[in-house]
Protein backbone atom coordinates (compact mmCIF):
# COMPACT_ATOMS: atom_id res chain seq x y z
CA UNK A 1 0.00 0.00 0.00
CA UNK A 2 1.35 3.31 -0.78
CA UNK A 3 2.40 5.44 2.21
CA UNK A 4 0.30 8.65 2.39
CA UNK A 5 1.93 11.53 1.83
CA UNK A 6 2.87 13.96 4.35
CA UNK A 7 0.83 16.84 5.12
CA UNK A 8 0.72 20.20 6.97
CA UNK A 9 -1.78 18.91 9.56
CA UNK A 10 1.34 16.47 10.51
CA UNK A 11 3.91 19.22 10.72
CA UNK A 12 1.38 20.96 13.04
CA UNK A 13 0.82 18.20 15.47
CA UNK A 14 4.20 17.61 15.34
CA UNK A 15 5.00 21.08 16.28
CA UNK A 16 2.40 21.42 18.16
CA UNK A 17 1.25 24.50 16.87
CA UNK A 18 -2.05 25.24 14.71
CA UNK A 19 -1.92 24.21 10.62
CA UNK A 20 -2.12 28.03 9.77
CA UNK A 21 0.67 28.99 11.76
CA UNK A 22 2.72 25.79 9.92
CA UNK A 23 1.79 27.64 6.65
CA UNK A 24 3.20 30.90 7.64
CA UNK A 25 6.46 30.01 8.57
CA UNK A 26 6.88 27.56 5.40
CA UNK A 27 5.80 31.03 3.18
CA UNK A 28 8.46 32.92 4.80
CA UNK A 29 6.26 35.15 6.64
CA UNK A 30 7.09 36.93 9.90
CA UNK A 31 6.98 34.44 13.10
CA UNK A 32 8.26 33.55 16.38
CA UNK A 33 12.01 32.77 16.29
CA UNK A 34 11.37 29.59 18.62
CA UNK A 35 8.04 28.34 16.87
CA UNK A 36 10.15 28.65 13.29
CA UNK A 37 12.34 26.55 14.69
CA UNK A 38 9.98 23.74 15.61
CA UNK A 39 8.11 23.70 12.88
CA UNK A 40 11.13 23.82 10.13
CA UNK A 41 12.49 20.95 12.58
CA UNK A 42 9.37 18.81 12.36
CA UNK A 43 8.83 19.06 8.43
CA UNK A 44 12.43 18.35 8.52
CA UNK A 45 11.89 15.18 10.50
CA UNK A 46 8.43 14.19 8.81
CA UNK A 47 9.96 14.84 5.35
CA UNK A 48 7.70 17.04 4.28
CA UNK A 49 8.14 19.48 1.13
CA UNK A 50 5.53 21.73 -0.11
CA UNK A 51 5.21 21.69 -3.59
CA UNK A 52 6.68 24.80 -4.55
CA UNK A 53 6.27 24.94 -8.10
CA UNK A 54 2.44 24.42 -7.72
CA UNK A 55 2.82 27.56 -5.10
CA UNK A 56 4.75 29.57 -7.43
CA UNK A 57 2.47 28.58 -10.85
CA UNK A 58 -0.77 29.68 -8.56
CA UNK A 59 0.85 32.88 -7.35
CA UNK A 60 2.95 33.53 -10.71
CA UNK A 61 6.21 34.06 -8.16
CA UNK A 62 8.79 32.17 -7.62
CA UNK A 63 10.00 33.83 -4.89
CA UNK A 64 13.26 33.83 -6.00
CA UNK A 65 15.62 37.00 -7.14
CA UNK A 66 18.52 37.23 -8.83
CA UNK A 67 21.47 39.09 -7.61
CA UNK A 68 24.48 40.12 -9.55
CA UNK A 69 27.94 41.71 -8.37
CA UNK A 70 31.04 42.51 -9.89
CA UNK A 71 33.48 40.37 -7.17
CA UNK A 72 32.24 37.56 -4.71
CA UNK A 73 35.79 37.67 -3.43
CA UNK A 74 35.55 41.35 -2.35
CA UNK A 75 34.48 41.18 1.19
CA UNK A 76 32.02 44.18 0.83
CA UNK A 77 29.80 42.16 -1.50
CA UNK A 78 29.75 39.32 0.64
CA UNK A 79 28.44 41.47 3.46
CA UNK A 80 26.11 43.34 1.28
CA UNK A 81 24.71 39.45 0.24
CA UNK A 82 24.55 38.59 3.85
CA UNK A 83 22.31 41.51 4.39
CA UNK A 84 20.41 40.96 1.43
CA UNK A 85 19.52 37.08 2.39
CA UNK A 86 18.50 37.80 5.81
CA UNK A 87 15.91 40.29 4.43
CA UNK A 88 14.73 38.45 1.52
CA UNK A 89 14.31 34.95 4.02
CA UNK A 90 12.09 37.19 6.38
CA UNK A 91 9.85 37.83 3.16
CA UNK A 92 9.38 34.01 2.26
CA UNK A 93 12.73 34.52 -1.13
CA UNK A 94 15.69 33.09 -1.73
CA UNK A 95 18.81 34.84 -3.95
CA UNK A 96 19.53 33.38 -7.02
CA UNK A 97 23.92 34.52 -7.13
CA UNK A 98 25.94 35.36 -10.06
CA UNK A 99 29.16 36.50 -9.94
CA UNK A 100 29.82 39.08 -13.26
CA UNK A 101 33.61 39.62 -12.92
CA UNK A 102 32.63 43.21 -13.81
CA UNK A 103 32.65 42.15 -17.47
CA UNK A 104 29.12 43.65 -19.90
CA UNK A 105 29.20 40.14 -21.68
CA UNK A 106 28.64 38.05 -18.58
CA UNK A 107 26.35 40.46 -17.18
CA UNK A 108 24.42 39.61 -20.39
CA UNK A 109 24.74 35.46 -20.35
CA UNK A 110 23.53 35.63 -16.37
CA UNK A 111 20.97 37.73 -17.20
CA UNK A 112 19.57 35.25 -19.45
CA UNK A 113 20.22 32.12 -17.12
CA UNK A 114 18.09 34.41 -14.43
CA UNK A 115 14.74 34.99 -16.97
CA UNK A 116 14.95 31.32 -17.44
CA UNK A 117 14.86 30.83 -13.99
CA UNK A 118 11.96 33.41 -13.77
CA UNK A 119 13.24 35.06 -10.98
CA UNK A 120 10.92 37.93 -9.41
CA UNK A 121 13.23 40.86 -9.76
CA UNK A 122 17.20 41.52 -9.74
CA UNK A 123 19.47 43.27 -7.33
CA UNK A 124 22.66 44.81 -9.03
CA UNK A 125 26.03 45.52 -8.06
CA UNK A 126 27.62 46.00 -11.13
CA UNK A 127 29.50 48.90 -11.40
CA UNK A 128 28.59 49.32 -15.07
CA UNK A 129 25.16 51.05 -14.95
CA UNK A 130 24.99 53.18 -17.97
CA UNK A 131 25.58 49.76 -19.89
CA UNK A 132 22.93 47.56 -22.41
CA UNK A 133 21.83 45.63 -19.39
CA UNK A 134 20.37 48.39 -17.53
CA UNK A 135 18.18 49.76 -20.98
CA UNK A 136 16.77 46.47 -21.28
CA UNK A 137 15.66 46.08 -17.62
CA UNK A 138 14.05 48.98 -18.08
CA UNK A 139 12.47 48.28 -21.67
CA UNK A 140 11.22 44.61 -20.00
CA UNK A 141 9.79 46.36 -17.37
CA UNK A 142 11.35 43.92 -14.90
CA UNK A 143 11.92 45.28 -11.15
CA UNK A 144 15.21 45.85 -10.26
CA UNK A 145 16.88 47.80 -7.35
CA UNK A 146 20.84 49.15 -7.92
CA UNK A 147 22.46 48.43 -5.03
CA UNK A 148 26.25 50.46 -4.34
CA UNK A 149 25.64 51.71 -7.76
CA UNK A 150 23.20 54.59 -8.94
CA UNK A 151 22.22 56.04 -11.98
CA UNK A 152 21.16 59.50 -12.99
CA UNK A 153 17.24 57.95 -14.27
CA UNK A 154 15.00 59.66 -11.86
CA UNK A 155 12.85 56.43 -11.72
CA UNK A 156 15.73 53.63 -11.26
CA UNK A 157 15.76 52.42 -7.31
CA UNK A 158 18.94 52.73 -5.65
CA UNK A 159 20.87 52.27 -2.19
CA UNK A 160 24.24 53.51 -2.23
CA UNK A 161 26.26 55.56 0.81
CA UNK A 162 26.96 59.13 -0.19
CA UNK A 163 30.80 58.34 -1.22
CA UNK A 164 31.34 62.01 -2.21
CA UNK A 165 30.87 63.23 1.55
CA UNK A 166 32.53 59.77 2.66
CA UNK A 167 35.63 60.79 0.83
CA UNK A 168 35.36 64.37 2.04
CA UNK A 169 35.43 63.66 5.96
CA UNK A 170 38.47 60.68 5.28
CA UNK A 171 40.37 63.66 3.54
CA UNK A 172 39.56 66.13 6.37
CA UNK A 173 40.78 64.05 9.13
CA UNK A 174 44.34 63.45 7.66
CA UNK A 175 44.22 67.28 7.62
CA UNK A 176 43.48 68.01 10.92
CA UNK A 177 46.55 65.77 11.77
CA UNK A 178 48.67 67.74 10.10
CA UNK A 179 48.81 66.44 6.57
CA UNK A 180 49.49 68.75 3.52
CA UNK A 181 50.51 66.04 0.84
CA UNK A 182 48.06 63.69 0.84
CA UNK A 183 47.38 61.52 -2.52
CA UNK A 184 44.25 59.10 -3.20
CA UNK A 185 44.13 55.75 -4.67
CA UNK A 186 40.90 55.86 -6.71
CA UNK A 187 38.66 52.66 -7.93
CA UNK A 188 38.31 52.30 -11.40
CA UNK A 189 37.18 55.34 -12.95
CA UNK A 190 34.37 54.03 -15.00
CA UNK A 191 32.43 52.60 -11.77
CA UNK A 192 30.47 56.00 -10.47
CA UNK A 193 31.38 54.69 -7.01
CA UNK A 194 35.27 55.95 -7.83
CA UNK A 195 34.11 58.76 -9.48
CA UNK A 196 32.57 60.06 -6.34
CA UNK A 197 34.77 59.68 -4.06
CA UNK A 198 37.47 60.73 -5.84
CA UNK A 199 35.45 64.11 -6.68
CA UNK A 200 35.08 64.22 -2.91
CA UNK A 201 38.81 64.42 -2.65
CA UNK A 202 39.50 66.92 -4.78
CA UNK A 203 36.37 68.83 -3.35
CA UNK A 204 38.17 68.68 0.50
CA UNK A 205 41.66 69.44 -1.43
CA UNK A 206 40.29 72.85 -2.25
CA UNK A 207 38.17 73.62 0.96
CA UNK A 208 41.05 73.57 2.93
CA UNK A 209 43.45 75.24 0.39
CA UNK A 210 45.51 72.18 -0.83
CA UNK A 211 47.10 72.31 -4.32
CA UNK A 212 45.81 69.08 -6.33
CA UNK A 213 48.19 67.19 -7.94
CA UNK A 214 48.11 65.00 -10.93
CA UNK A 215 50.94 62.46 -9.76
CA UNK A 216 49.64 62.07 -6.08
CA UNK A 217 46.08 60.82 -7.67
CA UNK A 218 46.89 56.93 -9.00
CA UNK A 219 43.75 54.37 -10.56
CA UNK A 220 43.74 51.06 -9.76
CA UNK A 221 40.93 48.28 -9.41
CA UNK A 222 39.06 47.40 -5.92
CA UNK A 223 41.74 44.51 -5.34
CA UNK A 224 44.28 44.73 -2.89
CA UNK A 225 47.12 43.78 -5.87
CA UNK A 226 46.13 46.59 -7.58
CA UNK A 227 46.22 48.71 -4.42
CA UNK A 228 49.78 47.55 -3.82
CA UNK A 229 51.02 48.24 -7.13
CA UNK A 230 49.75 51.61 -7.45
CA UNK A 231 51.24 52.32 -3.97
CA UNK A 232 54.13 51.55 -4.94
CA UNK A 233 54.16 54.25 -7.69
CA UNK A 234 52.79 57.07 -5.11
CA UNK A 235 56.07 56.09 -2.65
CA UNK A 236 58.52 56.79 -5.62
CA UNK A 237 57.65 60.07 -5.81
CA UNK A 238 59.51 62.67 -4.50
CA UNK A 239 57.99 64.48 -2.55
CA UNK A 240 56.30 61.56 -1.10
CA UNK A 241 53.01 62.09 0.23
CA UNK A 242 52.72 61.51 3.80
CA UNK A 243 49.04 60.18 3.84
CA UNK A 244 47.07 58.36 1.46
CA UNK A 245 43.45 57.96 0.80
CA UNK A 246 42.16 54.77 -0.70
CA UNK A 247 38.89 54.36 -2.19
CA UNK A 248 38.07 51.22 -0.71
CA UNK A 249 39.57 49.01 1.96
CA UNK A 250 40.98 45.97 -0.13
CA UNK A 251 42.97 48.75 -1.54
CA UNK A 252 44.43 49.85 1.82
CA UNK A 253 45.10 46.35 2.42
CA UNK A 254 47.48 46.40 -0.95
CA UNK A 255 48.65 50.03 0.02
CA UNK A 256 49.55 48.56 3.71
CA UNK A 257 51.53 45.94 2.38
CA UNK A 258 53.67 47.84 -0.03
CA UNK A 259 54.53 50.27 2.88
CA UNK A 260 56.38 47.54 4.90
CA UNK A 261 57.95 45.71 1.82
CA UNK A 262 59.09 49.56 1.80
CA UNK A 263 60.46 49.39 5.40
CA UNK A 264 57.90 52.37 6.11
CA UNK A 265 56.06 53.02 9.35
CA UNK A 266 52.22 53.01 9.12
CA UNK A 267 51.10 55.79 10.93
CA UNK A 268 54.67 57.11 11.29
CA UNK A 269 55.78 57.57 8.29
CA UNK A 270 52.44 57.09 6.01
CA UNK A 271 49.06 57.24 7.00
CA UNK A 272 46.32 55.18 5.56
CA UNK A 273 42.61 55.65 5.07
CA UNK A 274 40.11 53.25 3.85
CA UNK A 275 36.53 53.24 2.78
CA UNK A 276 34.01 50.65 3.51
CA UNK A 277 34.84 49.39 6.81
CA UNK A 278 34.60 45.74 5.97
CA UNK A 279 35.15 43.30 8.91
CA UNK A 280 39.15 42.51 7.93
CA UNK A 281 39.70 46.32 8.54
CA UNK A 282 39.49 45.88 12.60
CA UNK A 283 41.91 43.18 12.75
CA UNK A 284 44.84 43.91 10.67
CA UNK A 285 47.94 45.45 12.29
CA UNK A 286 47.38 48.07 12.65
CA UNK A 287 43.70 48.71 12.55
CA UNK A 288 42.58 50.74 9.43
CA UNK A 289 40.68 53.85 9.87
CA UNK A 290 38.27 53.94 7.38
CA UNK A 291 34.85 55.36 6.08
CA UNK A 292 31.38 52.75 7.05
CA UNK A 293 29.47 52.30 4.46
CA UNK A 294 27.01 49.51 5.94
CA UNK A 295 26.97 47.04 3.37
CA UNK A 296 25.37 44.88 5.39
CA UNK A 297 22.32 47.56 6.14
CA UNK A 298 22.62 48.06 2.05
CA UNK A 299 21.72 44.60 1.28
CA UNK A 300 19.05 44.46 3.82
CA UNK A 301 17.58 48.16 2.04
CA UNK A 302 18.12 47.07 -1.07
CA UNK A 303 16.08 43.28 -1.00
CA UNK A 304 13.44 45.19 0.87
CA UNK A 305 12.82 47.77 -1.74
CA UNK A 306 12.92 45.47 -4.34
CA UNK A 307 10.29 43.09 -2.86
CA UNK A 308 8.11 45.76 -2.21
CA UNK A 309 8.71 46.26 -6.09
CA UNK A 310 7.74 42.84 -6.98
CA UNK A 311 4.81 43.01 -4.72
CA UNK A 312 3.65 46.16 -6.16
CA UNK A 313 4.17 48.31 -2.93
CA UNK A 314 5.33 51.51 -3.59
CA UNK A 315 8.60 51.72 -1.69
CA UNK A 316 8.89 54.27 0.83
CA UNK A 317 11.50 55.92 -1.12
CA UNK A 318 13.14 55.43 -4.94
CA UNK A 319 16.66 56.05 -3.66
CA UNK A 320 18.45 55.78 -0.58
CA UNK A 321 21.08 57.24 0.36
CA UNK A 322 22.92 56.08 3.82
CA UNK A 323 25.08 58.46 5.56
CA UNK A 324 28.87 57.51 5.73
CA UNK A 325 30.52 57.62 9.09
CA UNK A 326 34.66 57.87 9.97
CA UNK A 327 35.93 55.40 11.87
CA UNK A 328 39.31 56.43 13.21
CA UNK A 329 41.83 53.20 14.25
CA UNK A 330 46.05 53.04 14.05
CA UNK A 331 46.63 53.30 10.57
CA UNK A 332 45.79 57.10 10.64
CA UNK A 333 48.27 59.70 12.97
CA UNK A 334 49.47 62.89 12.99
CA UNK A 335 51.84 63.81 10.08
CA UNK A 336 55.19 63.22 10.17
CA UNK A 337 57.76 66.15 11.13
CA UNK A 338 59.66 67.39 7.98
CA UNK A 339 63.41 66.48 7.75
Amino acid sequence: MPKRPVTVRDVAARAQVDPSTVSRVLAGKPARSETRQRVLQAAAELGYSPNAIARSLRLRHTFTVGVLVPDITNPFFAEVIDGAQAEAEQHGYFLLLMNTHEDVGTAQAYLRVLEESRVDGLMLATALTQDRLIEELRRKQVPFVLVNRRTQEEADHYVIVDGQKGAYMAVEHLVRLGHRRIAHITGPLYANTALERLQGYRLALQEFGLDFADGYVVEAQFQQASGRRAMERLLALRPRPTAVFCANDLIALGALSACHAAGLRVPGDVSLVGFNDIELASQISPPLTTIAAWPRRMGAEGARMLIDRIAGRTPSSRHVVLEPRLVVRASSGPAPAEG
